[in-house]
């Protein structure tokens, strides 16, 4: 006869906590925003800050890759020079995989930082147009919303393109947890405990050495919104949690972690 294992008040009392969050990054800025009644989602292992409909600031403080810690700015380039006047150690993000990026960042190792986040907080209590996205809409660069562009006419950067390919989503996606080499309608893919976690897409629709990452429709929605030169969606995969990523605009880097996000999305649905 099987004896049931003894576990002591202190045990049990330690299982019915809840687990501890994790500390805001930056969270005077929340602070000094609240009377606009923001509300919060985790974007890329960062957290991102929205004002009703759109996406404003995201607070990032990641402490094994520091170099784009700091607020991020939701901005586009045709803002660039006006607010740079205000924020003067304003820079691209560079995890984004471009050498000039939309979103903006305000370094954390900046000695005017705090400063300056509060008055991005300013500008966003006043409304200013500069700062602020919704998410998913793509904007032309006169500013106003684009229907969308054919492969033909988008720009890709080819900077990367001869390093990061199907072997580089190999070798990084190995290395997390329980995940295999295997395919997906007879293309190379990584699945994960037999989920589908990255592959190559075999749908017409998909752009030259583009590639397949499983995330949620918030998660493809924001990343659409912050890079829309690197990430993208077809017709097609509308209906699937997943995005389309152009790998000749990625570094390894940027790679990692959005295969980490896929990798926490998947192994998330499967529990």
């Amino acid at each position: 006869m099987t004896k049931r294992k003894h576990v002591s008040p202190e045990a049990l009392d330690a299982s019915l906590l809840p687990k501890q969050r994790k500390p805001i990054p930056h969270a005077f800025v929340l602070d000094a925003i609240s009377t606009l009644s923001p509300y919060t989602r985790p974007m890329f292992g960062c957290l991102a800050i929205y004002v009703k409909d759109k996406i404003v600031l995201i607070l990032r403080d990641k402490p094994k890759s520091t170099a784009d810690n700091g607020v991020w700015l939701a901005t586009t380039q045709e803002h660039h020079q006006s607010l740079r006047r205000e924020f003067p150690n304003m820079r691209s993000i560079q995890v984004l995989g471009k050498r000039v990026t939309g979103w903006q960042v305000l370094p954390v190792d900046a000695p005017d930082f705090e400063s300056a986040a509060l008055r991005a907080c300013e500008l966003v209590l006043a409304g200013d147009p500069r700062i602020g996205k919704i998410p998913g809409a793509r904007m032309s660069k006169s500013g106003s919303k684009a229907a969308g562009r054919s492969s033909k006419q988008i720009k890709t950067s080819k900077k990367h393109g001869s390093a990061i390919n199907f072997d580089t989503v190999r070798k990084i996606g190995l290395a997390l947890p329980g995940v295999e080499e295997s395919t997906a309608y007879g293309s190379p893919a990584l699945k994960v405990h037999g989920k589908l976690l990255a592959c190559v897409p075999t749908h017409r629709s998909a752009e030259p050495n583009s590639l397949v990452v499983r995330v949620g429709f918030d998660d493809r929605a924001e990343l659409l919104a912050a890079a829309p030169d690197v990430y993208y969606v077809t017709d097609h995969y509308l209906g699937y949690s997943a995005v389309l990523v152009r790998l000749s605009s990625v570094t390894p880097s940027v790679l990692r972690d959005l295969l980490g996000m896929a990798h926490k999305f998947v192994t998330a649905r499967r529990t």
